[in-house]
Protein backbone atom coordinates (compact mmCIF):
# COMPACT_ATOMS: atom_id res chain seq x y z
CA UNK A 1 0.00 0.00 0.00
CA UNK A 2 1.35 3.45 -0.86
CA UNK A 3 0.95 6.84 0.77
CA UNK A 4 -0.07 9.48 -0.65
CA UNK A 5 0.51 13.24 0.72
CA UNK A 6 -2.26 15.39 1.71
CA UNK A 7 -0.40 18.16 -0.12
CA UNK A 8 2.98 20.03 -0.75
CA UNK A 9 5.65 18.62 0.67
CA UNK A 10 8.58 18.58 4.20
CA UNK A 11 6.11 18.34 7.00
CA UNK A 12 3.17 20.96 6.11
CA UNK A 13 0.15 21.38 4.24
CA UNK A 14 0.13 23.88 1.45
CA UNK A 15 -2.86 26.10 1.18
CA UNK A 16 -3.82 26.99 -3.19
CA UNK A 17 -3.33 30.47 -4.08
CA UNK A 18 -4.10 32.31 -7.21
CA UNK A 19 -1.34 35.07 -8.41
CA UNK A 20 -1.93 38.15 -10.02
CA UNK A 21 -1.87 37.40 -13.17
CA UNK A 22 -4.67 34.90 -12.36
CA UNK A 23 -2.13 31.51 -12.31
CA UNK A 24 -2.97 28.82 -10.02
CA UNK A 25 0.35 27.75 -7.23
CA UNK A 26 0.29 25.67 -4.26
CA UNK A 27 0.25 28.55 -1.96
CA UNK A 28 2.08 29.21 1.53
CA UNK A 29 2.91 26.27 3.97
CA UNK A 30 0.41 26.22 6.54
CA UNK A 31 1.97 26.60 10.08
CA UNK A 32 0.98 24.36 12.82
CA UNK A 33 -2.17 25.10 14.35
CA UNK A 34 -0.88 24.20 17.88
CA UNK A 35 0.75 21.77 20.31
CA UNK A 36 -1.23 18.91 21.57
CA UNK A 37 -1.24 16.04 23.23
CA UNK A 38 -1.69 12.45 21.54
CA UNK A 39 -5.21 12.22 23.19
CA UNK A 40 -5.97 15.43 21.40
CA UNK A 41 -5.18 14.99 18.19
CA UNK A 42 -6.50 11.13 18.20
CA UNK A 43 -9.92 12.50 19.53
CA UNK A 44 -12.76 10.21 20.71
CA UNK A 45 -14.87 10.00 17.54
CA UNK A 46 -13.38 7.80 14.71
CA UNK A 47 -11.42 10.04 12.96
CA UNK A 48 -9.07 12.75 14.11
CA UNK A 49 -10.40 16.34 14.77
CA UNK A 50 -6.95 17.89 13.44
CA UNK A 51 -7.12 15.49 10.11
CA UNK A 52 -6.25 17.61 7.46
CA UNK A 53 -4.04 20.03 9.90
CA UNK A 54 -0.28 20.30 10.92
CA UNK A 55 0.20 20.22 14.32
CA UNK A 56 3.19 20.01 16.78
CA UNK A 57 3.36 16.98 19.81
CA UNK A 58 5.99 16.90 22.18
CA UNK A 59 7.54 14.78 24.82
CA UNK A 60 6.19 11.36 23.93
CA UNK A 61 7.16 7.63 23.93
CA UNK A 62 8.31 6.01 21.24
CA UNK A 63 7.30 2.01 21.84
CA UNK A 64 7.58 0.48 18.69
CA UNK A 65 10.16 0.90 15.18
CA UNK A 66 8.71 -0.82 11.80
CA UNK A 67 11.15 -0.34 8.40
CA UNK A 68 8.82 2.56 7.44
CA UNK A 69 7.93 4.56 10.68
CA UNK A 70 6.84 4.46 14.05
CA UNK A 71 4.46 4.34 17.08
CA UNK A 72 4.81 6.80 19.99
CA UNK A 73 2.48 7.43 22.86
CA UNK A 74 1.78 10.03 25.91
CA UNK A 75 4.18 8.41 28.83
CA UNK A 76 1.56 7.24 31.77
CA UNK A 77 2.09 10.29 33.90
CA UNK A 78 0.62 12.88 31.11
CA UNK A 79 -2.44 10.28 29.80
CA UNK A 80 -6.01 11.88 30.40
CA UNK A 81 -7.21 8.52 31.63
CA UNK A 82 -9.84 8.85 29.17
CA UNK A 83 -11.05 5.07 27.77
CA UNK A 84 -12.46 6.54 25.02
CA UNK A 85 -9.23 8.12 23.68
CA UNK A 86 -5.95 6.66 22.31
CA UNK A 87 -2.61 7.79 23.76
CA UNK A 88 -1.09 6.18 21.21
CA UNK A 89 -0.31 7.25 16.64
CA UNK A 90 1.65 6.47 14.35
CA UNK A 91 4.54 8.13 12.22
CA UNK A 92 4.71 7.68 8.98
CA UNK A 93 8.32 8.09 7.60
CA UNK A 94 8.49 6.78 3.95
CA UNK A 95 12.18 5.18 5.01
CA UNK A 96 13.78 3.93 8.30
CA UNK A 97 13.17 5.59 11.03
CA UNK A 98 16.52 7.18 13.11
CA UNK A 99 14.73 7.04 16.66
CA UNK A 100 14.63 3.74 19.07
CA UNK A 101 11.93 1.77 21.26
CA UNK A 102 12.45 4.40 24.32
CA UNK A 103 13.39 7.36 22.60
CA UNK A 104 11.22 11.06 23.67
CA UNK A 105 10.18 12.70 21.13
CA UNK A 106 8.94 15.97 19.29
CA UNK A 107 7.13 15.64 16.19
CA UNK A 108 6.11 18.05 13.81
CA UNK A 109 3.58 17.17 11.02
CA UNK A 110 0.37 16.57 9.13
CA UNK A 111 -2.51 14.58 10.57
CA UNK A 112 -4.21 12.54 8.10
CA UNK A 113 -6.63 9.50 8.17
CA UNK A 114 -4.73 6.64 5.49
CA UNK A 115 -7.83 5.10 4.58
CA UNK A 116 -9.04 5.67 8.91
CA UNK A 117 -5.61 4.86 10.23
CA UNK A 118 -5.00 8.30 12.07
CA UNK A 119 -1.02 9.34 11.63
CA UNK A 120 1.35 11.58 10.95
CA UNK A 121 2.55 11.94 7.45
CA UNK A 122 4.62 14.22 4.48
CA UNK A 123 7.59 14.25 5.89
CA UNK A 124 7.17 15.08 9.77
CA UNK A 125 9.95 16.64 11.54
CA UNK A 126 11.39 14.58 14.71
CA UNK A 127 13.55 15.59 17.57
CA UNK A 128 14.95 13.16 20.29
CA UNK A 129 15.07 15.01 23.49
CA UNK A 130 15.66 11.87 25.71
CA UNK A 131 14.54 8.73 26.57
CA UNK A 132 11.84 7.35 29.25
CA UNK A 133 10.16 4.30 30.27
CA UNK A 134 7.27 2.58 28.37
CA UNK A 135 3.85 3.28 28.83
CA UNK A 136 2.24 0.33 29.90
CA UNK A 137 0.71 -1.95 27.39
CA UNK A 138 -3.12 -2.27 27.41
CA UNK A 139 -3.89 -5.13 28.47
CA UNK A 140 -6.71 -7.53 25.83
CA UNK A 141 -7.73 -10.45 26.95
CA UNK A 142 -11.46 -11.67 26.97
CA UNK A 143 -13.49 -8.70 27.65
CA UNK A 144 -10.94 -6.41 25.95
CA UNK A 145 -12.11 -6.31 23.30
CA UNK A 146 -15.68 -6.74 24.08
CA UNK A 147 -17.23 -10.32 22.41
CA UNK A 148 -20.52 -8.68 22.82
CA UNK A 149 -21.14 -5.42 20.45
CA UNK A 150 -23.92 -3.96 22.33
CA UNK A 151 -21.55 -3.71 25.17
CA UNK A 152 -17.83 -2.33 23.75
CA UNK A 153 -15.05 -1.97 26.03
CA UNK A 154 -14.99 1.72 25.09
CA UNK A 155 -17.12 4.18 23.13
CA UNK A 156 -15.54 2.82 19.64
CA UNK A 157 -13.98 -0.40 19.95
CA UNK A 158 -10.80 -0.70 18.70
CA UNK A 159 -10.34 3.04 17.90
CA UNK A 160 -10.05 3.84 21.33
CA UNK A 161 -6.23 1.99 21.43
CA UNK A 162 -5.51 2.53 18.06
CA UNK A 163 -1.36 3.44 18.30
CA UNK A 164 -1.01 2.49 21.33
CA UNK A 165 1.27 -0.51 22.71
CA UNK A 166 -0.36 -3.35 23.73
CA UNK A 167 0.07 -6.92 25.47
CA UNK A 168 -1.62 -10.69 24.65
CA UNK A 169 -0.75 -12.83 27.33
CA UNK A 170 -2.63 -16.20 26.14
CA UNK A 171 -4.47 -15.06 22.79
CA UNK A 172 -5.65 -17.91 20.16
CA UNK A 173 -5.09 -17.91 16.14
CA UNK A 174 -8.80 -18.06 15.03
CA UNK A 175 -7.82 -18.49 11.19
CA UNK A 176 -4.45 -19.29 9.62
CA UNK A 177 -2.72 -16.95 7.22
CA UNK A 178 -4.57 -14.99 4.80
CA UNK A 179 -2.76 -14.62 1.25
CA UNK A 180 -2.73 -12.16 -1.10
CA UNK A 181 -0.99 -11.75 -4.27
CA UNK A 182 2.28 -9.40 -3.15
CA UNK A 183 2.05 -11.87 0.45
CA UNK A 184 1.50 -14.98 0.01
CA UNK A 185 1.54 -15.50 3.96
CA UNK A 186 -0.03 -12.41 5.16
CA UNK A 187 -2.04 -11.76 8.44
CA UNK A 188 -3.68 -14.75 10.67
CA UNK A 189 -7.13 -13.78 12.71
CA UNK A 190 -6.79 -13.94 16.15
CA UNK A 191 -8.45 -13.33 19.53
CA UNK A 192 -7.00 -11.73 22.79
CA UNK A 193 -8.62 -15.16 24.57
CA UNK A 194 -8.03 -18.71 24.60
CA UNK A 195 -10.04 -20.37 22.39
CA UNK A 196 -11.38 -20.74 19.13
CA UNK A 197 -14.19 -18.48 18.08
CA UNK A 198 -16.96 -20.31 15.92
CA UNK A 199 -20.05 -19.66 13.37
CA UNK A 200 -22.95 -20.09 15.77
CA UNK A 201 -26.98 -19.38 15.06
CA UNK A 202 -28.81 -16.47 13.30
CA UNK A 203 -28.07 -14.02 11.37
CA UNK A 204 -24.88 -11.84 11.71
CA UNK A 205 -25.63 -8.38 14.07
CA UNK A 206 -27.23 -6.49 14.03
CA UNK A 207 -29.48 -8.95 12.45
CA UNK A 208 -32.98 -8.96 11.92
CA UNK A 209 -36.23 -8.42 14.34
CA UNK A 210 -37.86 -11.87 15.49
CA UNK A 211 -34.95 -14.22 14.11
CA UNK A 212 -31.71 -15.39 16.37
CA UNK A 213 -28.80 -13.01 16.01
CA UNK A 214 -25.58 -14.25 15.74
CA UNK A 215 -23.13 -11.49 17.61
CA UNK A 216 -20.84 -11.96 14.49
CA UNK A 217 -17.74 -12.63 17.10
CA UNK A 218 -16.35 -8.68 17.41
CA UNK A 219 -13.52 -10.14 19.35
CA UNK A 220 -11.83 -11.24 16.14
CA UNK A 221 -8.87 -9.46 14.60
CA UNK A 222 -5.81 -9.71 13.20
CA UNK A 223 -2.55 -10.20 13.95
CA UNK A 224 0.53 -9.16 11.13
CA UNK A 225 3.67 -11.32 12.17
CA UNK A 226 6.58 -9.38 9.99
CA UNK A 227 4.68 -5.43 10.19
CA UNK A 228 7.37 -4.67 12.33
CA UNK A 229 10.05 -6.44 11.32
CA UNK A 230 9.67 -9.29 13.08
CA UNK A 231 10.56 -12.71 11.11
CA UNK A 232 7.60 -14.06 8.88
CA UNK A 233 5.88 -17.12 9.67
CA UNK A 234 2.93 -19.36 8.77
CA UNK A 235 0.47 -19.38 11.69
CA UNK A 236 -1.93 -22.67 11.63
CA UNK A 237 -5.30 -21.77 13.52
CA UNK A 238 -6.02 -23.66 16.80
CA UNK A 239 -1.99 -22.17 17.66
CA UNK A 240 -1.73 -20.19 20.92
CA UNK A 241 0.52 -17.38 21.34
CA UNK A 242 1.52 -13.88 23.79
CA UNK A 243 3.03 -10.87 22.29
CA UNK A 244 3.40 -7.29 22.84
CA UNK A 245 2.97 -4.49 19.94
CA UNK A 246 0.79 -1.91 19.00
CA UNK A 247 -2.41 -1.65 17.64
CA UNK A 248 -2.57 -0.97 13.59
CA UNK A 249 -5.47 -0.74 11.16
CA UNK A 250 -4.86 -1.87 7.53
CA UNK A 251 -7.15 -2.74 4.48
CA UNK A 252 -10.02 -1.97 6.97
CA UNK A 253 -9.30 -4.27 9.49
CA UNK A 254 -7.94 -3.56 13.32
CA UNK A 255 -4.22 -5.52 13.35
CA UNK A 256 -1.64 -6.45 16.28
CA UNK A 257 1.43 -5.35 14.96
CA UNK A 258 3.78 -7.42 17.13
CA UNK A 259 7.27 -6.22 18.70
CA UNK A 260 7.59 -9.36 20.13
CA UNK A 261 5.72 -12.80 19.26
CA UNK A 262 5.88 -16.25 20.45
CA UNK A 263 3.86 -19.02 19.11
CA UNK A 264 2.97 -22.75 20.12
CA UNK A 265 1.90 -23.97 16.61
CA UNK A 266 0.75 -27.55 19.09
CA UNK A 267 0.40 -30.73 17.36
CA UNK A 268 -0.40 -29.91 13.11
CA UNK A 269 -1.13 -31.18 11.27
CA UNK A 270 -4.07 -34.32 12.48
CA UNK A 271 -4.93 -37.34 10.53
CA UNK A 272 -7.78 -39.59 10.71
CA UNK A 273 -7.84 -42.56 12.49
CA UNK A 274 -6.85 -46.32 11.25
CA UNK A 275 -9.91 -47.85 10.04
CA UNK A 276 -10.63 -51.60 11.08
CA UNK A 277 -10.56 -54.09 8.34
CA UNK A 278 -14.57 -55.05 9.33
CA UNK A 279 -15.08 -51.08 8.79
CA UNK A 280 -15.87 -49.09 5.02
CA UNK A 281 -14.78 -45.40 5.29
CA UNK A 282 -17.13 -42.81 3.41
CA UNK A 283 -15.20 -39.24 2.88
CA UNK A 284 -15.75 -36.11 1.28
CA UNK A 285 -13.34 -33.38 0.18
CA UNK A 286 -13.69 -29.95 -1.37
CA UNK A 287 -11.29 -29.76 -4.22
CA UNK A 288 -11.43 -26.34 -3.99
CA UNK A 289 -11.61 -25.58 -8.28
CA UNK A 290 -9.36 -28.37 -9.26
CA UNK A 291 -8.40 -27.74 -13.04
CA UNK A 292 -5.75 -28.55 -15.57
CA UNK A 293 -3.44 -27.54 -17.33
CA UNK A 294 -5.55 -27.85 -20.92
CA UNK A 295 -7.57 -25.20 -22.69
CA UNK A 296 -11.07 -27.19 -23.73
CA UNK A 297 -12.99 -25.24 -25.43
CA UNK A 298 -16.36 -23.56 -24.73
CA UNK A 299 -19.36 -25.69 -23.16
CA UNK A 300 -23.18 -24.79 -22.51
CA UNK A 301 -24.61 -25.98 -19.39
CA UNK A 302 -28.07 -26.99 -18.58
CA UNK A 303 -29.28 -23.08 -18.46
CA UNK A 304 -28.05 -22.26 -21.97
CA UNK A 305 -25.06 -20.51 -20.79
CA UNK A 306 -21.79 -20.76 -21.90
CA UNK A 307 -18.92 -21.90 -19.54
CA UNK A 308 -15.44 -20.81 -20.35
CA UNK A 309 -12.76 -23.00 -19.45
CA UNK A 310 -10.01 -22.21 -16.66
CA UNK A 311 -6.72 -23.16 -17.18
CA UNK A 312 -3.57 -23.52 -14.77
CA UNK A 313 -0.08 -23.84 -15.70
CA UNK A 314 1.07 -27.31 -15.85
CA UNK A 315 3.58 -27.03 -12.59
CA UNK A 316 0.60 -25.64 -10.90
CA UNK A 317 -1.62 -28.64 -12.09
CA UNK A 318 1.23 -31.25 -11.07
CA UNK A 319 1.31 -29.68 -7.57
CA UNK A 320 -2.36 -29.63 -6.37
CA UNK A 321 -2.66 -33.27 -7.86
CA UNK A 322 0.26 -34.23 -5.37
CA UNK A 323 -0.83 -32.45 -3.01
CA UNK A 324 -4.32 -33.64 -2.89
CA UNK A 325 -3.29 -37.25 -3.17
CA UNK A 326 -1.16 -37.13 0.01
CA UNK A 327 -4.03 -35.25 1.52
CA UNK A 328 -6.07 -38.04 0.34
CA UNK A 329 -3.65 -40.51 1.42
CA UNK A 330 -1.76 -39.67 4.54
CA UNK A 331 -4.65 -37.03 6.01
CA UNK A 332 -7.63 -38.96 5.30
CA UNK A 333 -5.91 -42.45 4.91
CA UNK A 334 -7.83 -43.43 1.73
CA UNK A 335 -11.37 -43.81 1.89
CA UNK A 336 -13.36 -46.31 0.24
CA UNK A 337 -16.02 -43.87 -0.72
CA UNK A 338 -14.57 -40.12 -1.45
CA UNK A 339 -17.16 -37.58 -2.67
CA UNK A 340 -15.85 -34.85 -3.96
CA UNK A 341 -16.42 -31.38 -5.11
CA UNK A 342 -15.11 -28.24 -7.27
CA UNK A 343 -13.40 -30.40 -9.63
CA UNK A 344 -13.51 -29.73 -13.39
CA UNK A 345 -14.46 -32.94 -15.17
CA UNK A 346 -13.94 -36.80 -15.01
CA UNK A 347 -10.38 -35.87 -16.70
CA UNK A 348 -9.37 -34.22 -14.01
CA UNK A 349 -10.80 -37.02 -11.82
CA UNK A 350 -9.14 -39.69 -13.08
CA UNK A 351 -5.60 -37.87 -13.08
CA UNK A 352 -5.93 -37.22 -9.48
CA UNK A 353 -7.02 -41.09 -8.97
CA UNK A 354 -3.26 -42.02 -11.08
CA UNK A 355 -1.87 -39.34 -8.38
CA UNK A 356 -3.70 -41.38 -5.60
CA UNK A 357 -1.98 -44.75 -6.76
CA UNK A 358 1.07 -43.91 -7.99
CA UNK A 359 0.96 -42.83 -3.80
CA UNK A 360 -0.63 -45.85 -2.64
CA UNK A 361 -0.62 -48.75 -5.48
CA UNK A 362 -3.60 -50.27 -3.30
CA UNK A 363 -5.78 -47.00 -3.16
CA UNK A 364 -7.06 -48.56 -7.54
CA UNK A 365 -9.21 -45.54 -7.50
CA UNK A 366 -11.88 -45.45 -10.07
CA UNK A 367 -13.25 -41.89 -10.90
CA UNK A 368 -17.21 -41.24 -11.58
CA UNK A 369 -18.70 -37.85 -12.49
CA UNK A 370 -21.12 -36.21 -14.44
CA UNK A 371 -21.02 -33.58 -15.72
CA UNK A 372 -23.27 -30.64 -14.06
CA UNK A 373 -24.76 -26.77 -14.79
CA UNK A 374 -22.06 -25.11 -12.88
CA UNK A 375 -21.30 -21.65 -14.95
CA UNK A 376 -17.81 -21.47 -13.56
CA UNK A 377 -17.06 -25.36 -14.68
CA UNK A 378 -16.87 -27.46 -11.17
CA UNK A 379 -18.98 -30.45 -10.45
CA UNK A 380 -19.61 -33.03 -7.98
CA UNK A 381 -17.92 -36.73 -8.78
CA UNK A 382 -16.58 -40.18 -7.02
CA UNK A 383 -13.06 -41.93 -6.17
CA UNK A 384 -14.22 -45.20 -5.25
CA UNK A 385 -11.63 -48.05 -4.81
CA UNK A 386 -13.14 -50.77 -7.17
CA UNK A 387 -11.45 -53.90 -4.97
CA UNK A 388 -13.24 -52.40 -1.91
CA UNK A 389 -16.24 -51.04 -3.24
CA UNK A 390 -19.06 -52.85 -5.82
CA UNK A 391 -20.81 -50.13 -7.71
CA UNK A 392 -23.63 -51.24 -8.82
CA UNK A 393 -24.34 -47.57 -10.28
CA UNK A 394 -23.77 -43.73 -10.46
CA UNK A 395 -26.75 -41.65 -11.30
CA UNK A 396 -27.04 -37.54 -11.38
CA UNK A 397 -30.60 -36.04 -9.87
CA UNK A 398 -32.33 -33.35 -10.35
CA UNK A 399 -29.74 -32.09 -13.09
CA UNK A 400 -33.14 -30.41 -14.96
CA UNK A 401 -35.14 -29.05 -11.95
CA UNK A 402 -36.16 -25.60 -11.78
CA UNK A 403 -37.25 -23.24 -9.75
CA UNK A 404 -39.22 -19.63 -9.80
CA UNK A 405 -36.48 -16.62 -9.37
CA UNK A 406 -38.29 -14.14 -7.18
CA UNK A 407 -36.89 -11.18 -9.04
CA UNK A 408 -38.23 -11.79 -12.52
CA UNK A 409 -40.59 -15.02 -11.89
CA UNK A 410 -38.30 -16.76 -14.17
CA UNK A 411 -37.51 -20.57 -14.23
CA UNK A 412 -34.32 -21.00 -13.62
CA UNK A 413 -32.20 -24.27 -13.01
CA UNK A 414 -32.38 -25.07 -9.42
CA UNK A 415 -29.25 -26.99 -9.13
CA UNK A 416 -26.07 -25.85 -10.20
CA UNK A 417 -24.11 -28.94 -9.17
CA UNK A 418 -26.81 -31.70 -9.32
CA UNK A 419 -25.93 -34.58 -6.56
CA UNK A 420 -24.90 -37.39 -7.36
CA UNK A 421 -25.93 -40.79 -6.23
CA UNK A 422 -23.80 -43.97 -5.38
CA UNK A 423 -25.65 -47.33 -5.40
CA UNK A 424 -23.56 -49.90 -4.43
CA UNK A 425 -21.98 -52.23 -2.21
CA UNK A 426 -19.20 -51.65 0.71
CA UNK A 427 -18.08 -55.13 2.12
CA UNK A 428 -21.10 -57.25 2.44
CA UNK A 429 -23.00 -53.93 3.10
CA UNK A 430 -25.81 -52.29 0.38
CA UNK A 431 -25.33 -48.60 0.88
CA UNK A 432 -26.48 -45.31 -1.22
CA UNK A 433 -23.89 -42.38 -0.97
CA UNK A 434 -25.26 -39.22 -2.50
CA UNK A 435 -22.65 -36.15 -2.77
CA UNK A 436 -24.11 -33.11 -2.58
CA UNK A 437 -23.06 -29.23 -3.23
CA UNK A 438 -25.12 -26.75 -2.45
CA UNK A 439 -25.60 -23.11 -3.51
CA UNK A 440 -22.99 -20.92 -1.63
CA UNK A 441 -23.65 -18.20 1.35
CA UNK A 442 -22.81 -15.64 -0.70
CA UNK A 443 -25.67 -12.85 -1.22
CA UNK A 444 -27.59 -14.79 1.27
CA UNK A 445 -29.02 -11.29 3.10
CA UNK A 446 -31.29 -11.56 -0.64
CA UNK A 447 -34.45 -13.15 -1.42
CA UNK A 448 -33.32 -14.70 -4.57
CA UNK A 449 -30.29 -16.59 -2.59
CA UNK A 450 -32.48 -17.51 0.15
CA UNK A 451 -35.64 -18.86 -2.40
CA UNK A 452 -32.99 -20.87 -4.25
CA UNK A 453 -31.28 -22.84 -1.42
CA UNK A 454 -34.54 -23.40 0.62
CA UNK A 455 -35.62 -24.59 -3.10
CA UNK A 456 -32.54 -27.16 -3.08
CA UNK A 457 -32.47 -28.00 0.32
CA UNK A 458 -36.25 -29.43 -0.53
CA UNK A 459 -35.47 -30.89 -3.48
CA UNK A 460 -32.64 -32.89 -1.90
CA UNK A 461 -35.31 -33.49 1.02
CA UNK A 462 -37.52 -35.60 -1.13
CA UNK A 463 -34.99 -37.87 -2.77
CA UNK A 464 -33.64 -38.67 0.87
CA UNK A 465 -37.13 -39.52 1.79
CA UNK A 466 -37.55 -41.70 -1.24
CA UNK A 467 -34.61 -43.85 -0.59
CA UNK A 468 -36.09 -44.09 2.68
CA UNK A 469 -39.24 -45.56 1.84
CA UNK A 470 -37.52 -48.15 -0.34
CA UNK A 471 -39.11 -51.56 0.31
CA UNK A 472 -36.08 -53.47 0.93
CA UNK A 473 -34.43 -52.32 4.35
CA UNK A 474 -31.63 -52.72 3.08
CA UNK A 475 -31.82 -50.54 0.27
CA UNK A 476 -32.21 -47.82 2.98
CA UNK A 477 -28.62 -47.28 3.99
CA UNK A 478 -28.32 -43.68 2.92
CA UNK A 479 -25.20 -41.52 3.51
CA UNK A 480 -25.30 -37.88 2.26
CA UNK A 481 -22.18 -35.96 2.64
CA UNK A 482 -20.39 -32.71 0.83
CA UNK A 483 -20.38 -29.21 0.91
CA UNK A 484 -23.72 -28.31 1.89
CA UNK A 485 -23.14 -24.35 2.23
CA UNK A 486 -25.31 -24.68 5.53
CA UNK A 487 -24.64 -25.00 9.15
CA UNK A 488 -25.45 -27.49 11.88
CA UNK A 489 -28.04 -24.74 13.00
CA UNK A 490 -30.12 -22.31 10.89
CA UNK A 491 -28.17 -19.13 9.52
CA UNK A 492 -31.25 -17.21 10.06
CA UNK A 493 -32.70 -16.80 6.84
CA UNK A 494 -32.75 -20.52 6.13
CA UNK A 495 -31.89 -23.89 7.57
CA UNK A 496 -31.13 -25.23 4.77
CA UNK A 497 -29.32 -28.60 6.55
CA UNK A 498 -32.23 -29.06 9.14
CA UNK A 499 -34.58 -29.47 5.91
CA UNK A 500 -32.32 -32.06 4.41
CA UNK A 501 -31.91 -33.60 7.88
CA UNK A 502 -35.80 -33.63 8.47
CA UNK A 503 -35.21 -31.40 12.19
CA UNK A 504 -35.56 -27.91 11.95
CA UNK A 505 -37.61 -25.23 13.66
CA UNK A 506 -39.58 -23.02 11.43
CA UNK A 507 -39.48 -20.45 13.86
CA UNK A 508 -35.65 -19.57 13.09
CA UNK A 509 -35.44 -18.69 9.86
CA UNK A 510 -37.00 -16.06 7.90
CA UNK A 511 -37.85 -18.76 5.14
CA UNK A 512 -39.18 -22.33 6.03
CA UNK A 513 -40.51 -25.26 4.01
CA UNK A 514 -42.64 -28.84 4.66
CA UNK A 515 -40.67 -30.84 6.46
CA UNK A 516 -40.26 -34.30 4.24
CA UNK A 517 -37.60 -36.30 5.73
CA UNK A 518 -38.84 -39.31 8.09
CA UNK A 519 -37.12 -40.41 9.96
CA UNK A 520 -34.87 -37.43 10.49
CA UNK A 521 -30.99 -38.14 9.36
CA UNK A 522 -28.17 -38.10 11.42
CA UNK A 523 -24.88 -35.56 11.24
CA UNK A 524 -22.40 -37.87 12.41
CA UNK A 525 -20.28 -34.20 12.11
CA UNK A 526 -21.57 -34.03 15.34
CA UNK A 527 -20.22 -36.80 16.69
CA UNK A 528 -17.07 -35.61 16.83
CA UNK A 529 -15.82 -33.18 20.04
CA UNK A 530 -17.10 -29.95 20.12
CA UNK A 531 -13.83 -28.02 19.22
CA UNK A 532 -13.59 -30.38 16.37
CA UNK A 533 -16.67 -29.50 14.65
CA UNK A 534 -15.85 -27.47 11.50
CA UNK A 535 -14.57 -27.91 8.17
CA UNK A 536 -14.40 -23.99 7.42
CA UNK A 537 -12.78 -21.06 8.79
CA UNK A 538 -14.28 -17.08 7.18
CA UNK A 539 -13.09 -14.37 9.04
CA UNK A 540 -11.35 -16.59 11.64
CA UNK A 541 -14.65 -17.77 12.54
CA UNK A 542 -14.67 -22.00 12.74
CA UNK A 543 -17.80 -22.81 10.79
CA UNK A 544 -18.98 -26.21 9.52
CA UNK A 545 -20.34 -26.31 5.92
CA UNK A 546 -19.39 -29.84 5.10
CA UNK A 547 -21.17 -32.52 6.83
CA UNK A 548 -22.17 -36.59 6.52
CA UNK A 549 -25.77 -37.71 6.72
CA UNK A 550 -27.15 -40.55 7.41
CA UNK A 551 -30.13 -42.77 7.81
CA UNK A 552 -31.61 -44.42 10.41
CA UNK A 553 -30.93 -47.92 8.64
CA UNK A 554 -27.55 -46.86 8.83
CA UNK A 555 -26.59 -44.53 11.99
CA UNK A 556 -25.90 -47.97 14.15
CA UNK A 557 -23.46 -49.44 11.95
CA UNK A 558 -21.93 -45.99 12.11
CA UNK A 559 -18.53 -45.91 14.70
CA UNK A 560 -18.18 -42.45 14.76
CA UNK A 561 -16.49 -39.15 12.09
CA UNK A 562 -12.85 -37.98 11.83
CA UNK A 563 -11.58 -34.87 10.37
CA UNK A 564 -8.24 -34.50 8.98
CA UNK A 565 -6.95 -30.21 9.97
CA UNK A 566 -5.39 -28.89 6.20
CA UNK A 567 -3.37 -26.01 7.37
CA UNK A 568 -0.31 -23.82 5.80
CA UNK A 569 0.84 -23.14 2.28
CA UNK A 570 3.53 -25.36 1.49
CA UNK A 571 4.03 -27.19 -1.56
CA UNK A 572 6.51 -29.61 -0.42
CA UNK A 573 3.11 -31.05 1.96
CA UNK A 574 -0.18 -32.11 1.86
CA UNK A 575 -1.31 -28.79 3.96
CA UNK A 576 -3.71 -26.58 2.47
CA UNK A 577 -4.52 -28.61 -0.24
CA UNK A 578 -7.96 -26.52 0.20
CA UNK A 579 -10.14 -24.49 1.66
CA UNK A 580 -12.41 -27.05 3.57
CA UNK A 581 -11.42 -29.55 5.34
CA UNK A 582 -11.90 -33.27 4.85
CA UNK A 583 -14.48 -35.61 6.49
CA UNK A 584 -14.28 -39.02 6.94
CA UNK A 585 -17.15 -41.54 8.13
CA UNK A 586 -17.02 -45.18 9.18
CA UNK A 587 -19.24 -48.14 8.64
CA UNK A 588 -19.25 -51.55 10.19
CA UNK A 589 -19.79 -53.49 7.50
CA UNK A 590 -20.12 -57.20 8.78
CA UNK A 591 -23.54 -58.42 8.31
CA UNK A 592 -26.56 -59.13 10.93
CA UNK A 593 -26.63 -57.67 14.35
CA UNK A 594 -23.99 -55.21 15.30
CA UNK A 595 -22.45 -55.32 18.72
CA UNK A 596 -20.20 -53.32 20.13
CA UNK A 597 -16.91 -53.48 18.50
CA UNK A 598 -14.05 -55.12 20.29
CA UNK A 599 -11.11 -52.85 18.96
Amino acid sequence: MQHSTAGGSGGALYSPGTRIDGSQFDGCPQLPVGTFEIFEIQGSGSASPYAGFPVITEGNVVTAVGPDGFAMQTPDYRSDMDSNTSDGIFVFTGGAPTVSVGDLVNVTGDIVEFFGFTEFTNSPEVTVIGTDALPTPVSLNGSVPSPDPESPSCAIEYECYEGMLVEIASGSVTGPNQRFGSDPVAEVFITAASGRTFREPGIEFPGLAGLPVWDGNPEVFELDPDKLGLPNQAIPAGSSFSAIGILGFEFGDYELWPTSLDVDSGDFPTSVRDNHWLEATVGSLNLFRLFDDVDDPPSVNGAGETIDDFVVSTDEYQRRLTKFASYIVDGMGTPDILGVQEVESLKVLEDLAAAIDALNPHARYEAYLVDGNDVGGIDVGFLVRKWRVWVWSVEQLGAEETYVNPNDGSLDILHDRPPLLLKGWAGLLPINVMVVHNRSLSGIDTERVQVKRLAQALSIAEKVQDIQSARNPRDRNLVVLGDFNAFQFSDGYVDALGHIRGDFDAAESLLSGEDLVDPDLMNQLMSLPADEQYSFIFQGNAQALDHALTSRSLDFRVRGADAAVDLVNDGATALRASDHDGLVLYIYTFPGKVWKPWW
